[in-house]
Order: structure tokens, then sequence, then C-alpha cells
């Protein structure tokens, strides 16, 4: 019950980033276009826009990786792995999970030093906006962050499982998503996408 109620939360949280990463990415297109046609329509320039679309994109890219993993939409090499029985499989899961894990741990460390460096130094952009460095780092990092602390927490659930005997459940869990799913999930967002509903809620069809 308790891995359930991690796991629901974990879910939320990445979902909730995954909506932050979406607009500061439309952001990010948006500050740029504005730039171009005020430069060619309005002669003048915002002179930030390449530090602050750089922040946007860091950012979206960060806080985008932990949704990315729980809805299994990384891009996956799995010539090899679908040859195993499931049983196997689940091993390679958790052995792919732990690696994982170690790295996003190096990456959270290096920001998060970096982050210190910043503030100890003071230091801020080259922009007309001087801003504090540690800002934008900061996010970044705590994108990061999260993002590791949900592997670690999906590969000791899995270790778990592996040692209660249900393999096949973390190959369920785990496993890259197959054509089929995908074509399921982009009929069922088209559906919904020309779906009116009535005042009262049903589907007029």
């Amino acid at each position: 019950m308790a891995a359930r109620r991690i796991a629901a939360a974990a879910a939320r949280a990445s979902r909730w980033m995954l909506a932050a990463a979406g607009w500061a990415l439309m952001g990010c297109a948006a500050l740029i276009v504005f730039d171009v046609l005020a430069r060619n329509f309005l002669g003048f320039s915002t002179k930030s826009t390449v530090e602050l679309s750089g922040y946007l994109l860091a950012f979206g890219i960060a806080w985008g990786l932990a949704g990315t993993f729980v809805d299994r939409g990384h891009v996956r090499v799995d010539l090899f792995l679908q040859r195993f029985p499931p049983k196997v499989r689940g091993y390679l899961h958790l052995a792919a999970l732990l690696l994982l894990a170690v790295l996003g741990g190096f990456f959270t460390y290096g920001a998060w030093r970096l982050v210190q460096d910043s503030v100890a130094f003071r230091a801020t952009d080259i922009s007309v906006l001087k801003t504090p460095l540690w800002i934008p780092q900061g996010l970044w990092a705590a994108g990061i962050a999260v993002f590791t602390l949900i592997v670690a927490g999906f590969a000791l659930h899995a270790a778990r499982l592996l040692a209660a005997g249900r393999a096949e459940e973390v190959d369920q869990l785990l496993h890259p998503r197959t054509y089929t799913e995908e074509a399921t999930e982009a009929i069922e967002a088209a559906q919904q996408g020309t779906t009116h509903p009535t005042d009262d809620g049903r589907d007029p069809r």
C-alpha cells in the first residue's frame, strides 16, 4: 500500500513537472518569435533572448525528464531485450534502473556543485538583465534531482518485486512502449479531441 501511494505521488509530481516543462518550451518559442518580429518590423530587440531562451530550454529539458521516464517515453534500444523471457527481463530492467540512478546521481551532484559555486561567487549572466546564475541553475538542478529520486524509487520497488519472485510484474511495469500502445494512445487522443460533449456531459454521438 505504501509503495502504491509513493508511486502515485511520484506520478503526480512528474505530471506537474512535465506540464511546467511544456509551458517553458512554449515560452522559449514565443520569446524567440517575438524577438525576430521585433527586430524586423519594430526596429528593436530585447537583447536578452539568447540568455532567457537558454534558461527556458534547460529548465524544460530537466523538468521533463521525470515525466518522460514515468511514461516510458525515453528512447530505449530493446533489440535484444525482447528476446529474453519476462523473468530475465525483470532483472535486466533493474540493472538498467540502477545504472540510470547512479548516472543521475553524478549529474545531480555536479549540478548542485555548480549552483553552490554560482552562489559563492555571486555569478551573473552577461546580458543586460544580470540574472544571478544560481536561479536558473537551481531550477535546472532541481529537475535533475527529482528525476534521479524517482528513478531510485522505481529501482527500489523493482528490487522488492524481484525479491518476492514477481519478475513478470517488473517487466510489465518497465517494458518499453510497444507500437500497439503508442498507436492506441494516439487514437484515444484523436478521439478525445474530436468529441464535443453536450451540456449534460454526454457524447452527442
